[in-house]
């Protein structure tokens, strides 16, 4: 039962990605970068596991450089995917998070995706 759980998890998890990057793409108006998309990939990672995201933390797991994560995590934040805060344990840290954009209420939503996902993970499949 297990292994059949862990593939519906899989397939879940694979599906929900492929959402989000269509999102994205479609509401990003078609001009997200690659980078863009694997910083978004890895945000919504932190997010379903209830891990924080900073610039560090994006760069070591996906291994883009700083720079390039920084470009991005700003490019995301303007069009207001993206929102950034200070830890509050760490005054120079700062956590990235979903911004207003990607909560906004649809079906498809990025936000209600997230939801699912962490409803299957407790629950398993509705109904």
């Amino acid at each position: 039962m297990t292994n059949k759980m862990d593939d519906m998890m899989a397939q879940a998890v694979i599906e929900f990605a492929r959402n989000g990057l269509k999102i994205l793409s479609e509401k990003y108006g078609g001009d997200c970068t690659l980078n863009e998309a694997r910083v978004m990939v890895q945000i919504i990672h932190c997010h379903l596991d209830g891990r924080t995201c900073s610039v560090t933390g994006l760069h070591k797991a996906t291994g883009i450089p700083i720079p390039t994560v920084s470009r991005a995590v700003a490019n995301l934040q303007r069009e207001g995917w993206l929102s950034e805060r200070q830890d509050p344990s760490d005054g120079r840290k700062r956590i990235i998070s979903f911004g207003p954009r990607s909560e906004e209420s649809t079906p498809d939503d990025i936000g209600r995706s997230v939801q699912w996902i962490k409803d299957f993970r407790k629950n398993g499949l509705p109904g």
